[in-house]
């Protein structure tokens, strides 16, 4: 089957074309996948997630095809997702999209959200809100052709009947007014000339939208290669609203178009989306960015929830997210998923820990009550997972147990023994029992062997040193998003590769981070945060980012893993769960000194808390407040729980279930919050003396090279070509040659 190249996707356009900044004669990865990213549309309560590239392209689940959108203003068709000047806006992180072009004299506004269907449960409409701004008419086309958001894809049988376009025999695509005209072909390719005979817009082809809705049109393709176009012509000031059905369909039950305009817009989407992640608890880290990403990675991991599995997940990536979601205040969406991963990884110790992980995030938010009156939620799993980490652990010994992993595995027994002490289920608490007294024999028999450090070219890297761990390599590189102080406090960010000088793994490295966020080591927080930062200008989820252009090259543009990791660090970087006492904001870096945090009603072992952490001068203080719950076992643990803050204060702690204390001076921080407050007025005044305005309103509009921040900047000019970022990612070869 060969491509279809004239309709293809404008990135795989410029990956093939040398002239283009995305073209890789010699790329890293084993296939160019540069500008490769989306995000996912859904409700809450679907069963499955669309997916939304950067210009709009929109991928169902499963599909292996996209709907991408045409435009005709002067007699010319122009592709959405290869023209330049298309521009995306994601309101708050939310799983809506706001996509613009200009045509002349006009704004072309193409609005994605979702909504709940009339049918079975988790039946779901994606809208599509197409807006004329403008006085002149446009043509406009929605286009079905076989080509994937990653790769070529493929369309056997295409048919329109009554304005429905059905791909492969699955409903596509449904509007509230009829189309002007409709092509549909057994070689996409042909869809160029045929639209191209259409040179005026306001009268769209040949034909009327009554002789579209009598007849029936079909193309059926040998070798995959169909496509389908539908034509509405669009006056000026006009709107369009279309519906792309998602989720089960009930047999015999035909669509109904006049259900669209009963729908409310994105906006009221946008609004309803905002209220449900308003609910507690809520975070707020030092870090403005990664504060935002966050909650855009739970939205997305919603969006992606159909209440058994998320969508594109594997099963580790798949149980980390329900413990995060769990603990975000959606137990109910997790506890399926808690069903699902359990019986899928029973040979794989880092399987069976994020089950643990799973069942610990679930079990902290549910009761005596609830966990007995439906067992099969997360009671049965929780044993079944410790059962099994016993009988391999006899088995073959703690050598089975990778050593890394050692630790965050006797973490979470720790936290299910208490956990199951405080529901009275004996038997579930004397294996988790078991599994820990195993661990610590295992452990004085056999020695952890320590972490070789690898060399780092010190060109290459602002901290030469590295770290290796099972192959993959980790760098330390500096975080630029601090310029005003590099000093002996500057903590270094640690990017993990997929291989040496090779692409960045954006799950392994967060994975890597969290580790370095239960040992307390601020490195943890400050990599979480380039991350985010990193997720924030690609505005996609990507699970590798090239080393040198930092666009999404994995095979996931939406990986739920990455989101997963991102939403699991944020809770740790406000409190981690442990089994012995609670700790507040473990892993704190110097470049977050002097800025506040705080996060309120979080789930913990026993009830929930709530700290703020504020700072007079360069002391930091914290005001706290504790609510145990009996029917989580508070009543056995209460006493003596300890709340300490290591990070900030290693000498501090207190037992009051709430009050505030002034913490002591972090040693340096006086002099680094002043040498960064003289640099800050010294930028000041540098702006003010070039005209360019203060520091803060020239880094809303430009980043560092004076590329417009988020915006897509080439090498060579093109629109949509590689992004132009100061992410601190290392780009010179290796003293080895990688």
């Amino acid at each position: 089957m060969s491509p279809q190249t004239r309709v293809a996707p404008g990135w795989w356009v410029r990956q093939h074309d040398p002239e283009s900044s995305l073209y890789l004669p010699t790329p890293l990865t084993a296939r160019n996948r540069l500008e490769v990213g989306w995000s996912l549309v859904s409700t809450l309560d679907g069963a499955g997630a669309a997916a939304l590239d950067r210009r709009g392209v929109l991928q169902l689940p499963d599909a292996s095809w996209v709907l991408d959108w045409w435009f005709n203003h002067d007699g010319t068709w122009e592709r959405a997702s290869s023209v330049g000047g298309v521009r995306q806006r994601r309101t708050d992180g939310l799983p809506v999209a706001d996509t613009r072009v200009r045509v002349g004299p006009n704004e072309l506004i193409v609005r994605h959200g979702a909504a709940p269907r009339t049918g079975p449960p988790g039946a779901a409409w994606v809208t599509i809100e197409i807006e004329v701004d403008g006085p002149d008419p446009i043509g406009l086309a929605i286009v079905a052709t076989p080509w994937t958001l990653r790769d070529q894809g493929r369309i056997d049988h295409v048919q329109v009947e009554n304005g429905l376009l059905t791909v492969d025999g699955r409903p596509a695509l449904v509007a509230e007014r009829l189309p002007r005209a409709v092509h549909v072909v057994e070689v996409a390719d042909e869809l160029v000339d045929e639209l191209a005979v259409i040179d005026q817009p306001a009268s769209a082809g040949e034909g009327s939208a009554r002789e579209v809705a009598a007849s029936t049109l079909v193309a059926q393709s040998p070798d995959g290669v169909a496509g389908a176009a539908l034509i509405w012509p669009m006056a000026h000031r006009s709107t369009l609203r279309l519906g792309v059905p998602i989720g089960p369909s009930e047999p015999g039950v035909e669509l109904d178009p006049d259900e669209l305009t009963g729908l409310g817009d994105v906006d009221a989407v946008a609004k309803g989306w905002a209220l449900h992640l308003a609910a507690e608890p809520t975070i707020e880290l030092p870090d403005a960015t990664l504060t935002a990403v966050a909650r855009a990675a739970l939205a997305q991991l919603l969006a992606a929830s159909d209440g058994a599995w998320f969508t594109g997940a594997d099963a580790h990536s798949a149980a980390i997210a329900a413990g995060a979601v769990a603990r975000a205040g959606h137990g109910t969406l997790a506890r399926g998923v808690v069903g699902e991963v359990a019986r899928l990884t029973d040979d794989d110790p880092a399987g069976l820990t994020a089950v643990l992980e799973a069942c610990v995030g679930l079990g902290i938010t549910m009761s005596a009550d609830e966990v007995a009156d439906a067992p099969e939620d997360l009671l049965v799993h929780l044993a079944r997972a410790l059962h099994v980490c016993r009988r391999r652990l006899r088995r073959y010994g703690v050598g089975w147990w990778p050593a890394a992993g050692r630790d965050e595995l006797r973490r979470l027994v720790a936290v299910a023994t208490v956990l199951a002490d405080g529901w009275d289920q004996d038997g579930v608490a004397d294996n988790a029992r078991a599994v820990a007294e195993l661990l610590v024999e295992g452990a004085k028999t056999e020695p952890v062997a320590p972490v070789i450090a690898e060399a780092v070219d010190p060109e290459r890297s602002s901290v030469g040193a590295a770290r290796a761990d099972d192959g993959a390599t980790v760098d330390g590189v500096s975080d630029p998003g601090d310029q005003e102080l590099q000093s002996g406090l500057t903590t270094e960010v640690r990017w993990v590769r997929r291989t040496p000088g090779a692409d960045l793994d954006l799950p392994a490295t967060l994975a890597a981070a969290r580790a370095d966020i239960a040992c307390g080591d601020p490195a943890g927080a400050v990599t979480v945060a380039a991350v985010a930062s990193l997720l924030n200008r690609l505005e996609c989820w990507p699970d590798a980012v090239h080393p040198i252009r930092p666009l999404g090259v994995g095979e996931d543009g939406a990986s739920v893993a990455t989101m997963a990791h991102l939403l699991a660090a944020t809770f740790e970087l406000s409190a981690p769960i442990q089994a012995d006492g609670l700790v507040v904001f473990p892993a704190f870096p110097p470049e977050w000194w002097g800025k506040p945090a705080q996060f309120s009603a979080m789930a913990v072992l026993g009830g929930s808390a709530s700290c703020a952490l504020r700072w007079h001068g360069a002391r930091p203080a914290l005001i706290w407040e504790l609510r145990p719950d009996a029917g989580r076992g508070a009543s056995k643990r209460s006493e003596g729980r300890r709340l300490s803050a290591p990070a900030l204060d290693p000498a501090f702690a207190a037992e009051d279930l709430d009050g505030e204390a002034l913490l002591a001076m972090p040693p340096g921080a006086a002099e680094f919050l002043t040498a960064r407050a003289e640099a800050a007025q010294a930028a000041e005044a540098a702006a003010e003396t070039s005209g360019t305005g203060t520091p803060q309103e020239a880094g809303s509009s430009t980043d560092d090279r004076g590329a417009s921040a988020g915006e897509p900047q080439t090498g060579d000019g093109r629109a949509g070509g590689g992004v132009t970022m100061n992410v601190g990612i290392p780009t010179r070869r290796r003293s080895d040659g990688a």
